[in-house]
C-alpha cells in the first residue's frame, strides 16, 4: 500500500464514521433491533444505547450552555 492509498483509505473511513450515530438511529428507526445493529456493525451494545439516548447532532439544545 502506498502512502496515498493509505491516506485515501483513512479519509473514506473518517467520512463514513462521521455519520455513524445518524446511521445507527436511522437503522433502529427503520425497525432493526439493537442486537442486529450490533451484529452488522460490531458497535458495542452499550455504545448503541448511548447513541440512541443522546440528542441527535444539530438538535436545538446542542451547543447551548446554561
Amino acid at each position: 500500500m502506498t502512502r496515498e492509498e493509505a491516506e485515501r483509505m483513512l479519509t473514506e473511513w473518517a467520512e463514513v464514521t462521521a455519520s455513524r450515530d445518524e446511521r445507527v438511529r436511522a437503522a433502529v428507526a427503520a425497525g432493526l433491533s439493537k442486537h442486529r445493529v450490533h451484529v452488522l456493525t460490531g458497535i458495542g451494545r452499550t455504545t448503541i444505547d448511548r447513541i440512541l439516548a443522546a440528542p441527535p447532532s444539530g438538535s436545538a439544545s446542542e451547543g447551548h450552555d446554561a
